[in-house]
């Protein structure tokens, strides 16, 4: 499954986390703000691969490039978000609370 579909395929409000002022990410970018409720977020220092929501967290080897998107073939999983909360998730798994 492409992440494309991937997040389109999830029923709930996405969060999406990116490194800043990269071009690489331009693209994705482009096509994610396309996708109704994907909400983008800029991060620095950001190398993890996941969309997160408050019901389950895409992980994988993925980039969110056009190739991650598109065309590359990745290694991923969708997991059930135990903490059932964005917020709680990247404090507790990427030391990236607000």
């Amino acid at each position: 499954m492409k992440l494309t579909a991937a997040i389109r395929a999830l029923p709930t409000q996405l969060d999406v986390y990116v490194r800043p002022d990269e071009s690489s990410n331009d693209y994705a970018l482009s096509r994610l703000t396309d996708i109704e409720n994907v909400n983008v977020q800029q991060i620095s220092d950001l190398h993890a691969k996941a969309v997160i929501t408050e019901k389950y967290v895409y992980v994988g080897s993925a980039n969110i490039t056009r190739g991650g998107l598109l065309t590359n073939l990745e290694l991923c999983e969708v997991l059930e978000n135990d903490y059932g909360n964005v917020e709680t998730y990247l404090t507790k798994e990427l030391d990236l609370g607000n």
